[in-house]
């Protein structure tokens, strides 16, 4: 059984130490749409960085769409409130589908204890599961824990990059159905630790869901509560007027 605690304690390359600093002087707001990013020299001068670690964190940041590279001109910061990721919602395949697209990068797991069951208005042994939700390779959208009955749990190992969501990989290794998922959205505030994983300000706002996948007796199965930063979320919702 995986201990709780941090899976990885390996220190970051230096271009994406360089890459992170940037994209938080980005998100912020430090750093506004259409300032101009210091240039490759001066960023080796500043940060004690070869001119290679320089070009790839700016690298980094063109292809999560936060700057762009105008020749002439240097590195000019884009329009960081545009959502990197949307998700119809509104029915069960939407649900599905952000799964799917916006991969879980597992950090901690554990076995919930009696405070985390209280909280979720759980009755008997759940496993958890924390880490951040990633859309290719550009930033963090949300942080997420997903809490999973212990006796369909998949392993650690499983769930960390699960390529579809848990309900059905549960389906698929255990006589388990899921018949509804009761969906809950809250504008919140980050507190400071989540807000420093995804490089945001504590107090930011934060679009928080809560998901709960329930088998036929009605009884939870899964729960995911994730917490997206503004400006790289976003809902769709579509209605069909019937006659």
């Amino acid at each position: 059984m995986p201990r709780a605690g941090p899976l990885s304690h390996r220190q970051p390359p230096r271009y994406r130490q360089l890459a992170d600093a940037l994209r938080a002087e980005i998100v912020s707001g430090r750093l506004q749409t259409g300032d101009l990013l210091p240039t490759e020299m001066d960023l080796c001068a500043t940060h004690d960085v070869s001119r290679h670690t320089a070009r790839e964190a700016l690298r980094m940041l063109t292809e999560e769409q936060l700057i762009a590279r105008r020749q002439g001109a240097g590195s000019v910061v884009l329009d960081a409130s545009v959502a990197s990721f949307t998700q119809r919602t509104g029915d069960f395949a939407g649900i599905l589908q952000y799964a799917r697209d916006a991969t879980f990068l597992l950090e901690r797991a554990g076995d919930a204890g009696a405070k985390m069951r209280a909280r979720f208005g759980l009755v008997g042994d759940y496993r958890w599961f924390s880490g951040v939700r990633q859309v290719d390779a550009r930033r963090p959208i949300a942080v997420s824990t997903i809490l999973v009955r212990a006796a369909v749990a998949p392993p650690a190992a499983v769930i960390d990059r699960l390529n579809e969501s848990v309900s059905e990989w549960i389906e698929r290794h255990h006589d388990t159905r899921i018949a509804v998922v009761e969906q809950r959205m809250a504008a919140v505030a980050f507190g400071a630790r989540d807000a420093k994983r995804l490089t945001v300000e504590a107090g930011s706002p934060a679009l928080e869901t809560v998901r709960r996948y329930c088998d036929a007796e009605g009884d939870d199965v899964v729960i995911s509560h994730s917490l997206h930063a503004a400006g790289r979320f976003a809902y769709t919702m579509v209605m069909e007027r019937r006659r």
